[in-house]
């Protein structure tokens, strides 16, 4: 994935931006900021080595000249919010900036699917969702419910594509946000921007349907670029029961942590098949990366997905049948009409996130005279991510 930079740093290589550094500004009461915990500066050598851009001149050489000397700053927040039971908590996020440019807006982020606990945003600075800040930009980007070393979930499961839980942290950490970057002088604009890749891809979404239905009056998403998300799990559902193999194989821990929040009592001996039905709590117990799960249960879901899986929805046990409300309640989707353009981009080869699921998307918002474009085609999970990001830059550089 850290190939992105090589395509989306050529891009920024057009960009110029006038700077002047911030100053000061007058502190005020916080309602949502909790604490800052961490700050990194970083310029664009570190930048450029953690994403192992060095070993590439022929990108490097064309920014020297513009933004070579460009400086960022990530602060490690923490930040007040709710769990899906509506329980108060603390949850963690990070802020990217430029130190000594002028901010030119904010692009509200959303991170892929991390297995560990471990592995949050916040705890891997910097992520490629941090990559706007080359164009100017301030980053949002909220660990979410789940991961971070300094609040107090990450000994919770991360509610996976619950729709409005996602939205109200996402929320939240605007808020947050707002009240950081007022400190140092910068007013957070009404406008903003909203993408993510990967798993980032349906959280972006997810995120935007709240914005508009919630605080439509509070904020105005001008645009939301994705990629490569499950933007939708019956349409997740089904591509993978087609195509079943997947070399991420995260689908488990979504199940297991919507048995978990919605109180399903599943019997995960009619779920899953093979080692896993016996072994799914101590596997999935959120300490094992994506390789290390592959290495237990392989990448072909015939292997420890029940048969009934691969049956249309209504052909599946009664186990399956007490997901399948979730799955309706919580699809990013239906029932929904954007008013902000949406730019979509999933891989026809992907083996993270099946097609069907950006094709339902696209078909589904088309139908409902949704403004909406898509492009896919032949390529890895990862080359889609250059795609999207590379995308997202354009729009920055030029705007």
């Amino acid at each position: 994935m850290k190939t992105i930079l090589k395509t989306a740093t050529c891009i920024i290589a057009t960009l110029l931006v006038s700077c002047q550094p911030f100053h000061d500004a007058p502190q005020g009461p916080d309602q949502y900021l909790a604490g800052v915990h961490k700050t990194i500066d970083l310029n664009l050598d570190e930048l450029f080595s953690s994403f192992g851009v060095g070993d590439y001149p022929e990108i490097t050489s064309k920014l020297e000249y513009i933004i070579s000397s460009r400086n960022f700053r990530a602060s490690v927040v923490t930040y007040h919010t709710t769990d899906p039971f509506g329980n108060a908590v603390v949850a963690d996020g990070t802020l990217y900036y430029p130190l000594d440019c002028e901010i030119r807006g904010v692009v509200e982020m959303s991170g892929i699917a991390h297995m560990n606990k471990d592995d949050g945003n916040s705890e891997d600075i910097p992520v490629l969702e941090a990559l706007p800040v080359l164009a100017g930009y301030a980053v949002i980007l909220p660990d979410m419910i789940g991961y971070g070393k300094f609040g107090n979930t990450k000994q919770m499961p991360h509610p996976f594509m619950i729709r409005n839980n996602l939205g109200k942290v996402a929320w939240d950490m605007r808020l947050a946000a707002t009240e950081y970057f007022r400190k140092i002088g910068y007013n957070i604009p009404r406008s903003t921007i909203i993408a993510g890749y990967s798993y980032g891809g349906g959280v972006g979404l997810a995120v935007a349907r709240y914005y508009q239905e919630n605080h439509r009056n509070e904020v105005y998403v001008k645009r939301v670029v994705i990629g490569g998300g499950a933007c939708d799990l019956n349409a997740t559902f089904r591509g993978f029961a087609e195509n079943p193999i997947c070399t991420y194989p995260l689908l488990p821990g979504i199940i297991m942590s919507l048995d978990y929040y919605y109180n399903l009592d599943l019997d995960y001996h009619q779920i899953f098949q093979g080692p896993l039905a016996d072994n799914y709590a101590t596997w999935y117990d959120r300490t094992r990366n994506a390789s290390g799960l592959v290495s237990l249960i392989g990448e072909d879901m015939r292997n420890y997905m029940h048969p009934d899986f691969f049956k249309p929805a209504e052909e599946r046990n009664a186990e399956f049948g007490k997901l399948q409300p979730i799955l309706n309640l919580n699809s990013a989707v239906d029932g929904w009409v954007p008013y902000m353009p949406i730019y979509l981009y999933h891989s026809t080869e992907d083996l993270y996130v099946p097609l069907e699921a950006a094709n339902y998307a696209y078909r589904e918002f088309k139908k409902a005279g949704a403004y909406i474009q898509y492009k896919s085609g032949p390529g890895t999970h990862a080359d889609w991510g250059v795609e999207t990001f590379a995308a997202l830059l354009l729009h920055l550089a030029i705007k």
